[in-house]
């Protein structure tokens, strides 16, 4: 068996930082290079200083406290860095793809300096102390986490293909059908429950900072949620009232085993199927409808303004009933698509988070790890 070894970062790569060069915004011409910065792409250029697999650690920023963002991310092919990224490389006893993970996974909180600017020195960064096999089982456990983040990529890449698509659709009835009011096709949901007086032990709620992480409900006890809450008794759609300049539409298919709750920040639109809802969804994501519903707003606080969900009702969208039942099968196979692969990715990333620190400990080994992904 392997014997791990505990090393500075700075044993086990080459620093490259000497090569960076930062480019001011005036002075960037586009082109398709990436241009990166501490927490990813910020740009795109017309050159590049740096060729192939590079590991990228942020050298300061707020993110290096809050870490809503990895602070540690590879970076490959043709690109350019400014000074606020690190640019390392592994040596030959080492595998670039686990130190990211590694680095990834780390507490950097006792090596940032900075009262106001978090920063994270190359001097700091060479200390960060890395426990790791040989190169070759860093290989095994970087291409068994790669393996599930592949999956996490690819689910998300259908969700944004079938959201391209469901958009290209929609674009399409609103240049052939005639508009009728959104109160038409579609039936405002108003049943509402007080959670701390349902009995069960947890529910599916769906709320705007759930949608803005994954866009799969939480499931929760009932006692975590405050006041009344939309009662989901059936596939719906939820377009959000809150601040409607940021779009906010979730189609949502609730579990019959449990209750399904949603924030009244949401109005809840369901029709009398699938089907004909699938064409509602068509009709609310025009251009005409997106472009009208933040001018419906009341409230003078620009970060507080709300739609009545009766205001909804009376915009006027394309009469998708009048869609061929071919096009709404089409649309419902892609809402459909959208929502298992988001929970998809949520069921991937769990088992990510829980393999990562097994894995980087040595507690769990490749080939048990291979199976539980398999």
């Amino acid at each position: 068996m392997t014997q791990w070894q505990t090393l500075p970062l700075g044993k086990r790569t080459v620093n490259l930082d000497r090569h960076r060069v930062p480019i001011t915004r005036k002075d960037r011409q586009p082109g398709p290079y990436r241009y990166y910065g501490a927490s990813g792409v910020v740009d795109f250029v017309d050159g590049f200083i740096f060729h192939g697999l590079h590991l990228l650690v942020a050298e300061d920023g707020e993110n290096l406290r809050s870490r809503k963002t990895p602070i540690a991310f590879l970076a490959d092919g043709k690109f350019w860095v400014n000074n606020h990224a690190h640019v390392l490389q592994a040596n030959e006893t080492n595998d670039l793809r686990f130190l990211a993970y590694a680095v990834e996974h780390s507490d950097v909180s006792g090596l940032i300096t900075g009262s106001t600017q978090p920063k994270l020195s190359q001097a700091a960064l060479n200390e960060i102390p890395i426990t790791a096999p040989d190169v070759n089982e860093q290989r095994a456990i970087a291409a068994t986490l790669g393996t599930l983040d592949d999956k996490i990529a690819s689910n998300q890449h259908i969700v944004n293909v079938c959201s391209l698509l469901l958009d290209s659709l929609a674009e399409m009835a609103e240049e052939v059908l005639p508009k009728v009011q959104l109160g038409s096709l579609a039936t405002l949901n108003r049943k509402t429950a007080n959670p701390v007086a349902l009995t069960n032990q947890v529910v599916d709620y769906y709320s705007l900072p759930v949608f803005d992480e994954c866009g799969v409900p939480e499931r929760i006890s009932p006692t975590k949620i405050m006041s009344s809450k939309l009662v989901i008794g059936k596939t719906s759609i939820l377009i959000s009232r809150l601040n409607p300049r940021i779009e906010r539409f979730w189609w949502v298919s609730p579990s019959y085993a449990i209750p399904s709750l949603t924030s009244t920040e949401f109005a809840a639109m369901s029709a009398a199927s699938d089907l004909l809802l699938a064409g509602v969804w068509l009709a609310v994501r025009s251009q005409i409808f997106r472009s009208v519903l933040p001018m419906r707003v009341t409230g003078t606080s620009g970060s507080h303004q709300r739609v009545r969900p009766d205001d909804m009702l009376a915009i006027e969208v394309p009469d998708t009933q009048k869609l061929s039942s071919e096009q709404m099968s089409t649309a419902l196979s892609l809402l459909r698509c959208i929502e298992n692969s988001r929970r998809e990715i949520v069921r991937l990333q769990e088992a990510r988070e829980t393999l990562l620190p097994e894995l980087l400990s040595g507690r769990l080994r490749v080939a048990i790890a291979a199976e539980v992904t398999a």
